[in-house]
């Protein structure tokens, strides 16, 4: 596994300059405890590239994201962005979504059906990293296409949902998944309802590549309406960091680092504005900051994860 790896921080409008500088922050400071490297390209896209340089997709930002190992991007409201995908070899979609202190669910779906084998096989992959446990949802022939797969990893658990079943479970008891490969035409709604808004809950998303750099981003935000504030609440763009470094550069430690110390803010740390009905807010700097102060206890080796005694 390689120590040190490229990065391109593609920027967009609204609020995504400070979601982005949450996120370089929390990534130097969990890259350095796990000693790995980053080298970051900043770049930017959509309405901000074009009043700069008189075009939403630069060449130098095109440039970067090729370059890149894997790329994190801030403003996914942006139009560009669609032109930034075009040009990776984007074979799946996922999502993932935390809840509580250590709930996680990853939703696995291939972009479209000429895709389906290297998105179930990235699945398990994902899989046999967890608790080697996978559920299949979607129709016959989907169902079918994962038990093709499934025999070539005889050690993870299948189980068959209906879209009927799944649905309303992922409404309601999204923390009985773990790792769910979806048929595309279910997966938005599946998807959406999984990563609904709610109170210690956050989602983040990847597009998956077989060749070249993947890409990732957080749930969008609205991207405009407190931009400039300082307290947009930046757990969605730490969990895409966390997805980043997991499955974008292969350094799964330094990921559920970040990821779990962000799930232990949302839920014991300072509340941003739109986590809160009364009172004053945290701003956004203070959240990562409670996110990077959370790190050892995060961290799960012998030293400092509390559930190695």
């Amino acid at each position: 596994m390689s120590r040190t790896a490229k990065v391109a921080c593609v920027t967009g409008a609204g609020t995504a300059p400070e979601l982005m500088a949450e996120a370089v922050l929390a990534l130097e400071a969990v890259t350095r405890l796990h000693g790995l490297e980053i080298d970051e390209s900043h770049v930017s896209f959509g309405g901000v590239a074009l009043s700069r340089d008189g075009h939403a997709l630069p060449a130098g930002t095109r440039a970067a994201v090729l370059e890149a190992d894997a790329v994190l991007v801030a403003g996914a409201e942006e139009a560009a962005l669609a032109d930034v995908v075009c040009d990776l070899d984007v074979r799946a979609r996922m999502t993932r979504v935390r809840s509580g202190h250590r709930d996680d669910a990853v939703f696995v779906a291939p972009t479209d059906d000429s895709t389906s084998e290297w998105a179930i096989e990235r699945a398990f992959e994902v899989a046999e990293g967890r608790t080697l446990r996978l559920t299949a949802v979607g129709d016959a022939p989907w169902l079918e296409a994962v038990d093709e797969v499934a025999s070539r990893h005889e050690h993870v658990a299948v189980e068959h949902l209906a879209p009927r079943v799944a649905v309303p479970m992922a409404a309601f008891n999204a923390s009985r998944f773990d790792v769910v490969a979806v048929a595309p035409v279910w997966a938005e709604p599946l998807i959406e309802i999984a990563a609904a808004t709610a109170a210690a809950r956050v989602a983040a998303h990847g597009l998956l590549a077989e060749h070249g750099p993947s890409l990732f981003m957080p749930s969008p935000d609205g991207g405009f309406a407190l931009a400039g504030t300082g307290v947009a609440n930046p757990s969605s763009m730490l969990l895409a960091a966390a997805m980043m470094l997991d499955h974008g550069l292969g350094w799964p430690g330094a990921a559920a680092t970040l990821a779990g110390a962000t799930s232990a803010a949302l839920v014991d740390g300072p509340q941003t504005p739109d986590l809160l009905r009364f009172g004053v807010g945290a701003t956004s700097r203070e959240f990562t900051s409670q996110v990077v102060a959370g790190f050892q206890l995060a961290c799960m080796n012998a030293e400092f994860w509390q559930g190695a005694a």
